[in-house]
C-alpha cells in the first residue's frame, strides 16, 4: 500500500528553504521503484488516501490529534502515531474503516512498531 501524495505540493509555504527540500523530494520516482520491486516479487500495490489514519483511533474510531509521537485515547488505546496510522491505513484497504478493532491493553500489550528489510536473492549472471 502506498499512501496518495497528489497535490502535496500545491499549498506548501513552509518557507524558502523548506519548500524547495519538498519540491525536490521524488514522489513518482520512489512509488515506481517500490511497485517495480514488489511486483518483481508477485505483490500488488494499491494507492490508499492516508488522510487523519493517525488521528483516529483504531479501537474506538474518535478523532484526536497525538501528541508528540505517542497517540493516547480516552477509551484507553495507547500506541505510537505511525503504528495507529499503519492500522488505519491496513483496515481502509480492508474496507474495514470505520469500524472498530478489538484490542487488549493491559498486560497483553501490543507491540511497539519495529521495522524489517526484506532479504530477497539476487540472480548470478
Amino acid at each position: 500500500m502506498l499512501g496518495d501524495l497528489t497535490g502535496i505540493r500545491n499549498p506548501i509555504d513552509y518557507g524558502k528553504k523548506t519548500n524547495q527540500k519538498l519540491h525536490q523530494w521524488a514522489f513518482a520516482k520512489i512509488a515506481e521503484l517500490i511497485t517495480y520491486k514488489a511486483k518483481a516479487l508477485g505483490i500488488k500495490v494499491k494507492v490508499i488516501d492516508e488522510s487523519y489514519t493517525s488521528q483516529t483511533c483504531p479501537k474506538c474510531r474518535n478523532p484526536k490529534k497525538p501528541n508528540n509521537r505517542n497517540y493516547t485515547c480516552k477509551c484507553g488505546f495507547k500506541y505510537h502515531r505511525d503504528g495507529v496510522g499503519a492500522i488505519n491505513i491496513r483496515e481502509k484497504y480492508l474496507g474495514h474503516f470505520g469500524v472498530p478493532v478489538v484490542a487488549e491493553m493491559g498486560l497483553a500489550r501490543m507491540t511497539p512498531p519495529l521495522g524489517f528489510r526484506l532479504q530477497v536473492p539476487v540472480a548470478s549472471s
